[in-house]
């Protein structure tokens, strides 16, 4: 539990509206904590069982039901299946909200217990597999890498309407000037948009 209560869950980041991790417009929860380590991952921060914010399954989801506009909700990481017990609970109060769930996760079917099982059996748009930096491509369409799976379990997407394209970044300062880029942007991606901010200083 790595210092977890049952109930809490262990926030890395959250974006309150993204229109890259999903279908429309949703909040995007990244969750603190992942053994799997896969080489290359682009969010390395979130590996860490320890640190950034523990909160209530409860009070995130009302956190939640009082952002306006959304479609739903991301789940990512980290690992989210590593607190699966918390988000199998944040799952099923999100869709008693009439919201979508969407999650990421690096294992593959097969490995799930059964806890873990009905997460992604109850998500409407999953991503399964270890991210294979041998593979990457990032025109896939909410994938990093080619190995990687997107499937929609309760058959509330059709999946096969999201084509691959152009790779989406979006980037986010909050009300502090904090400068958040998300997404899987390149390094020539990075580069143009640090000059960018430079330019508009």
């Amino acid at each position: 539990m790595s210092g977890r209560q049952r109930g809490v869950i262990r926030l890395g980041h959250t974006v309150d509206h993204t229109e890259i991790y999903g279908p429309g417009i949703r909040s995007a929860i990244w969750v603190k904590g992942c053994t799997l380590a896969c080489k290359g991952c682009w969010n390395k921060q979130y590996w860490p069982s320890k640190g950034g914010d523990l909160v209530t399954v409860e009070e995130l989801n009302q956190r939640l039901n009082l952002i306006d506009g959304i479609e739903g909700i991301t789940l990512l990481g980290g690992e989210p299946l590593q607190q699966a017990s918390e988000i199998l609970q944040l799952i099923k109060l999100q869709k008693e909200n009439n919201r979508t769930v969407m999650m990421y996760s690096g294992y593959e079917f097969e490995e799930l217990d059964e806890i873990q099982k009905e997460c992604v059996e109850l998500s409407d748009i999953v991503i399964l597999g270890r991210y294979d930096e041998s593979r990457r491509n990032t025109s896939l369409k909410w994938r990093g890498s080619e190995n990687q799976v997107l499937l929609s379990p309760t058959g509330r997407y059709d999946v096969s309407d999201y084509q691959d394209g152009d790779n989406e970044i979006s980037v986010h300062i909050d009300a502090n000037g904090e400068l958040t880029v998300t997404g899987y942007p390149d390094t020539d991606t990075m580069l143009d948009l640090i000059g960018d901010l430079i330019t508009q200083m």
